[in-house]
């Protein structure tokens, strides 16, 4: 097809040459009618694409396409053959943006679609219902402009993925789990979850736990009691001792377990006490409880502790929930590793100006399936040996608790073999250094 249209194209280039010549011969003026052949072929070149850009300005309707043939012909046609494709890829779009809305319609939570500048693009139905976000007279607008909540703000500055939990200003009825997915550099999707159902489930746990737990306390306490006179009492019969001190050892436990719950569900209802700004010096507070466990330790001779701390660094916060939570750290790397292992503890600022506290050791690691379960109630690795250590299960949690309300983060990471990691890390604003 080519061939033939370049053919035809060729013909008349050779038309112009001979009626050129022609010329010549008849008038003995050769380079004038050269020149005038070619100045003609050159306007009807120029009349031509003059047809095809007029055309093309009208909309390149095929019944108005110019008459031609040669090249011309196959320019307009593949003119129209492109036209065609690109109808068909249009309607094909359509159809897929059709669906895709009508998925992101039917789904249970709110999706608004934001573009570069966090403009609103599209949003379904639920976004009016949740976030009072109007899909025709809000688009356009700016999302923080309508949604004037610090954390959206921060998370459309960061660009992050973490899942916010809030209630909006004008829905404080509605706790909400938001969440902003990049799509594309200059493509966000922002959506928005109703969780009253699960903050209301979550609450009436917390409750009642808290409520079982203080009403256990006194019943045990009373038996533990009693428990406590048997044991000491020299008339009990022999063979009745193993089974007083079983049952005191597990009230003991069970005290520390309700304790422990207590505790939680405090760190749960109360936000920071009034005194969460006090200075803490936790150089010496870190010695004092390294020295309080070496004590203990040299009599068993298990374990050793090496100490790295910069003591010009101290910390803005609640006293007792901070010596709780190096003491449980720790603790549990005492408690849950083998003999001879070496425990390092670290205290330092960080490259960003926070403050890291780290407890490592070298025993054999926690396997990686277990981490992110490790802050999680009554979570153990070894079900076995934790409760025959006396743990609770708990600590983690409390300490998990503790640093959030701080405004820091718990991190942990392990490798089989070779270790176990726990660090604490401290924003700026807490950290003051001397």
């Amino acid at each position: 097809m080519n061939n033939e249209h370049w053919a035809a194209e060729r013909w008349r280039i050779a038309l112009v040459f001979f009626a050129a010549l022609l010329g010549g011969m008849l008038s003995n003026q050769w380079l004038p009618c050269l020149v005038l052949a070619l100045l003609g072929y050159i306007g009807w070149l120029l009349f031509k694409l003059h047809q095809l850009n007029r055309w093309l300005e009208e909309g390149a309707d095929p019944k108005k396409a110019p008459d031609s043939d040669g090249v011309w012909d196959r320019v307009a046609y593949q003119i129209q053959d492109l036209q065609k494709k690109n109808s068909q890829r249009k309607k094909r779009m359509s159809k897929l943006l059709k669906r895709l809305q009508g998925i992101i319609t039917g789904l249970p939570y709110a999706t608004v679609v934001l573009n570069g500048n966090n403009e609103i693009d599209w949003a379904n139905k639920q976004a009016a219902d949740y976030l009072n976000i109007n899909r025709k007279t809000d688009r356009g607008q700016r999302i923080e402009n309508l949604l004037r909540v610090p954390a959206i703000h921060q998370a459309l500055t960061k660009n992050t993925r973490e899942e916010m939990e809030l209630t909006l200003p004008q829905n404080e009825h509605r706790p909400l789990s938001l969440q902003l997915l990049p799509v594309h550099k200059n493509l966000k999707l922002l959506i928005a979850q109703d969780i009253s159902e699960q903050t209301h489930s979550q609450q009436m746990r917390k409750n009642f736990i808290a409520n079982a737990s203080h009403e256990l306390r006194t019943p045990l306490t009373v038996i533990a009691g009693y428990l406590e006179i048997l044991a000491a009492d020299k008339q009990l019969p022999e063979h009745l001792q193993p089974a007083v001190n079983a049952a005191a050892e597990q009230s003991a436990r069970m005290h520390h377990i309700i304790e422990d719950l207590l505790t939680l569900s405090r760190l749960e209802r109360m936000g920071l006490s009034h005194d969460s700004d006090n200075i803490i010096d936790v150089p010496t507070i870190l010695r004092q409880l390294c020295d309080d466990e070496s004590m203990l330790l040299n009599d068993s001779n298990h374990h050793t502790i090496g100490l790295n701390i910069d003591n010009t660094l101290k910390l803005k916060g609640a006293e007792t929930e901070i010596i709780s939570v190096f003491s449980n750290l720790i603790h549990n790397a005492i408690r849950h590793t083998p003999e001879k292992t070496h425990i390092r503890i670290q205290w330092k600022k960080h490259a960003r100006g926070g403050a890291h506290f780290k407890v490592s050791d070298n025993g054999p690691g926690i396997p990686a399936a277990h981490l992110p379960h490790l802050t999680e109630r009554f979570y153990r690795v070894d079900e076995s040996r934790s409760q025959a250590q006396g743990g609770t299960g708990l600590g983690l949690a409390i300490v998990d608790h503790i640093v959030i309300r701080h405004g820091g983060k718990l991190k942990i990471s392990s490798t089989m073999g070779k270790g176990t990691h726990f660090i604490v890390a401290f924003p700026v604003n807490r950290v003051i250094d001397d």
